[in-house]
């Protein structure tokens, strides 16, 4: 090799490590802004939380005395006075029953909708009609809602209040459930199995259900979360005590005059626990059940 041959090449290679470093420096600087900025998200979310469990340890004079210091001394009764005040094991059991019913029979009924629009129905219409229902805001059918419960005698009862936490969890179930099925049910598997002498309902049980089963953790988990947070439609339907969830429970230990905030900082700790305990299990199936239907196909 020719000594201007070297010459015209030790340019060239400095120019494409200069381009190198300039390509790496981009990638490090968007990987850092993109850590920047998932830091700045959790810290917003962390951060209440945080501050509501520190604050679940004080009285008023500490709260409004230092909402941001840690408790000196921690006050270790404010849960058990909750404990008491919320009548745990009533209203635990009670948002547990409403919960678990209304996630079952939800799961249920959307499935074979979902099976029905996917794999049966020749035109989108009907499908259309349940993707409609997610367009609506649950709060401008709080008044026909609570008149036709109120006709029906349902008001202050455990079935007027599963059914209601079921109606307005179908649509989005529908829709989740149907576009995994879409995808993510392969036709001919289900051709296969009616040839082999499956009709219908043993095609779904046996060959469509177990394949969805991320879909279905997914509408499980967000159906448990809304009717575990649900506030409004308990406020308005269940005054009995007896009946009362854990939420409205909670919202019962303010005061009328004046209200013990620690106490009641001690109460949504209680509140909002079982909820994380079920996001962190199923939370991988959430993200399967959101993506797999996407990417099958």
């Amino acid at each position: 090799m020719s000594e201007r041959t070297v010459s015209t090449r030790i340019p060239t290679v400095r120019r494409e490590n200069r381009a190198d470093g300039r390509l790496v420096f981009r990638r490090n600087i968007g990987r850092a802004m993109r850590h920047l900025v998932l830091i700045l998200w959790c810290s917003t979310a962390v951060f209440p939380v945080v501050w509501v469990f520190l604050n679940a340890f004080k009285d008023n004079s500490q709260i409004f005395g230092g909402p941001f210091r840690f408790p000196d001394p921690a006050i270790w009764t404010n849960f058990a006075a909750a404990y008491r005040g919320i009548h745990l094991s009533t209203t635990l059991v009670n948002s547990l029953f409403y919960s678990a019913v209304t996630v079952s029979v939800t799961l249920l009924i959307c499935s074979m909708c979902a099976f029905y629009l996917s794999k049966i129905a020749k035109n989108n219409l009907l499908y259309v009609f349940f993707i409609m229902g997610i367009m609506i805001p649950v709060h401008a059918i709080i008044i026909p809602i609570f008149v036709t419960m109120r006709n029906f005698g349902l008001l202050n009862s455990r079935v007027g209040i599963i059914m209601v936490y079921i109606v307005t969890n179908i649509s989005l179930s529908v829709f989740i459930i149907t576009g995994f099925m879409r995808k993510g049910v392969p036709n001919e598997l289900l051709e296969a199995s009616i040839i082999d002498g499956c009709g219908p309902i043993t095609a779904f049980f046996r060959i469509a259900l177990p394949i969805t089963t991320p879909a279905l953790a997914t509408v499980g988990t967000f159906v448990f979360l809304g009717v575990w947070n649900e506030f409004l439609f308990a406020l308005l339907m269940l005054s009995r005590p007896a009946l009362r969830t854990l939420n409205l429970s909670v919202y019962m230990l303010r005061g009328q005059y004046s209200s013990d905030h620690g106490l009641m900082a001690a109460g949504v700790i209680i509140l909002v626990t079982p909820a994380i305990i079920i996001y962190t299990l199923f939370q991988e199936q959430v993200v399967k059940g959101l993506t797999a239907g996407a990417l099958k196909g």
